[in-house]
């Protein structure tokens, strides 16, 4: 069967899944459970092995058209998978990673008397998240986009017993919201520019528009066309800021930590958090033609890459702090894409799957073993019985850190040399070269905090000498081993080279020819002062936490002298507080006073009662005019006949 025409399948799988597991689930051994919703993800891989094997004989892309969605005036919107090189990429990530977390939950969750419940959630995430990069059209991407948005909702609460649990579920789809808000009007935008919401017939009416002239028709009638698009790529980015934690959207994705550990893999390596990234990818005809909202887009994502790496210093949750630490490669990603160098970005987003999914799946692995302790000062000496989970664990923090020859260290060197690159060229916006200082900068604090829970959590002395670790099971170690090799190899093997390769023809062709010279340049300078701050972070790191006395001097200094900083970082620098006090709150007392005034007093005493009341008197007055005695029935009916003939005479 031509993988063309299958294309429907490949999020079709997971989907069915879900409806197995999530009806008949709780009638079925656990093992089936888990068979059944690993054998979608696997076989939705293979054909996106498939896929993308084909795409060497189609270099246009695949695409199938299913059938007309929506058909209503002059919009026209079909149902339609494609697969180009980009869709390529992201699938392999998706299901080989979404594949590796179902089958790590089995280890897991199988104890929890809610497995089927979890495994089928866990379908329903990797199906949407598969319908948003495949989806031919903007609306069919949101449909994806709003799929793993109640996803998120439903995993992050999954243990809804415990109200922080719910909370942080609730706060994930109240932010998430806000951003699918500006999403929408950058959609709506963009299809009153263009006429169309498919992608290819999107960036031909892109291409085609006179950016000196103004819009003729529409709702932004007499607007220069360059102002409208501005808007609509900057509420694009505006939804991306939501999905993918950017500021100042940034707030849900540490929360959701509050889902079991394999969420959290699923939330922050291979899925939901990269879907923002896509978008960018997916829209780069149109944001090439926007410096200006790019320069915007790097400044938010390194300010956001810097926030939450100081965050992530102080974190004592191991969970935490590798949250934070996602944040913050965001960031990267992030200002990778705005440099025009949209391959750098989407190299990070593969890297970081691997060591971050590794990360995250090692750190449920401790908790297991921990009976689900998280706080790392309550860790301390797993080295000795966990070597394994240890040495894994490490791979992934080598990568994180960017330490050469592992796979973060070359797409975080390729990320810096494209912004440096854009900082030294000739007539570049000073702001360039802040960002590429406060990436570097980033870079070193990566390397201390990963440092810092590495030591803290598998090295020194056991915080409980007589504690008694839990077994991990065999499914989790076999996933963290696969998940170790990627981040250990990939980067030598070449991947980014491939995929600069790979993807070359899918992207927008930069403004000005490239300056090889400068790019070398910009290459060397990058992994000079990269190399330079990840040997001093974990320097620091290795010096300030490595030995007892000094670990012990260092508590002392954040209780004493240093609390005032060290609290800001550790209380996240009350970004919660402030949205909280300014922004949660009057929302809440506003909603009060609508419910008080208008709902209570306005519509239910007002409106509702009031009327009732209004009939009630009317119809209790008229029951004195009926008194059944006949004199009294003809001297009205003699009135109300006076009455008409008056009525008549006056009127002619």
């Amino acid at each position: 069967m031509e993988i063309e025409s299958s294309l429907y399948l490949i999020p079709l799988l997971p989907l069915v899944g879900f409806l197995v597991n999530g009806l008949l689930g709780n009638q079925l051994p656990k093992w089936l459970v888990a068979v059944i919703a690993c054998t979608g993800p696997f076989i939705a891989f293979l054909l996106s092995v498939q896929a993308l094997q084909a795409l060497a004989t189609h270099p246009e892309g695949l695409h199938q058209a299913m059938f007309s969605w929506i058909s209503t005036g002059t919009l026209n919107v079909p149902f339609g998978l494609q697969v180009d090189a980009l869709t390529a990429i992201m699938l392999m990530n998706v299901t080989g990673i979404g594949t590796a977390i179902h089958l790590y939950s089995y280890g897991y969750m199988h104890a929890d008397p809610s497995f089927s419940r979890f495994m089928a959630y866990l379908n329903l995430f990797l199906a949407a998240m598969l319908m948003l990069v495949m989806g031919d059209n903007l609306l069919l991407l949101f449909v994806g986009w709003e799929g793993v948005g109640l996803c998120s909702y439903l995993l992050i609460g999954f243990w809804y017993q415990d109200f922080a649990n719910v909370d942080a579920g609730r706060k994930a789809f109240i932010v998430n919201r806000i951003g699918d808000f500006a999403f929408l009007i950058g959609a709506f935008t963009l299809y009153s520019l263009t006429g169309t919401l498919e992608w290819h017939g999107m960036e031909q009416a892109v291409a085609a528009l006179d950016l000196n002239a103004m819009v003729v028709s529409g709702p932004m009638t007499g607007m220069p066309i360059m102002v409208a698009l501005m808007i609509a790529g900057l509420c694009l980015f505006g939804g991306a800021t939501g999905k993918s934690a950017q500021i100042p959207l940034y707030v849900w994705l540490p929360d959701a930590m509050a889902g079991p550990t394999p969420v959290s893999a699923l939330i922050h390596a291979a899925t939901m958090v990269t879907a923002g990234i896509y978008l960018l990818g997916r829209m780069d005809f149109l944001f090439v033609l926007l410096p200006a909202v790019m320069g915007v887009i790097a400044l938010v994502a390194a300010c956001t890459a810097l926030l939450s790496g100081l965050i992530a210093i102080a974190q004592n949750d191991i969970k935490k702090v590798l949250a934070y630490s996602t944040v913050s490669q965001l960031g990267f990603m992030f200002a990778g894409m705005a440099t025009g160098f949209f391959h750098t970005g989407l190299f990070h987003v593969v890297t970081h799957a691997f060591f971050k999914a590794l990360l995250f799946l090692g750190a449920g692995a401790v908790i297991v073993a921990m009976h689900h302790e998280q706080d790392i000062r309550k860790m301390g000496g797993l080295w000795k019985d966990l070597k394994g989970v240890s040495i894994l664990f490490i791979i992934g923090s080598l990568a994180l850190a960017g330490v050469p020859p592992f796979a973060g260290f070359y797409s975080k060197d390729a990320i810096l040399a494209a912004v440096y690159y854009q900082a030294a060229s000739p007539g570049a916006s000073p702001e360039w070269m802040v960002i590429f200082g406060m990436l570097v900068f980033t870079a070193g604090l990566t390397a201390f905090y990963t440092t810092r829970l590495v030591v803290l959590t598998f090295f020194g002395k056991p915080a409980d000498e007589h504690r008694h670790l839990h077994e991990v099971h065999w499914t989790m170690m076999a996933v963290l081993a696969f998940l170790a090799a990627l981040s250990a190899l990939a980067g030598v093997l070449g991947l980014g080279t491939w995929l600069d390769t790979f993807t070359h023809h899918v992207w927008s062709p930069p403004a000005v020819e490239v300056n090889e010279a400068l790019e070398h340049t910009a290459h060397y300078v990058a992994m000079g002062s990269s190399t330079a701050v990840v040997v001093l972070g974990i320097g620091a790191g290795l010096f300030l936490y490595l030995s007892e006395s000094r670990r012990e001097a260092l508590d002392r200094w954040t209780k004493g002298s240093g609390a005032r900083v060290y609290g800001m970082a550790s209380h996240k620098f009350f970004v919660d507080e402030f949205y909280e006090a300014f922004i949660v709150n009057p929302i809440g007392w506003l909603a009060k006073l609508l419910w008080g005034v208008v709902d209570r007093i306005v519509i239910d005493s007002g409106i509702v009662e009031g009327s009732a009341l209004s009939v009630s008197g009317f119809s209790a007055a008229l029951r004195h005019t009926q008194v059944g005695a006949v004199s009294a029935a003809t001297t009205s009916t003699l009135v109300g006949v006076i009455v008409v003939v008056l009525w008549l005479v006056l009127h002619g």
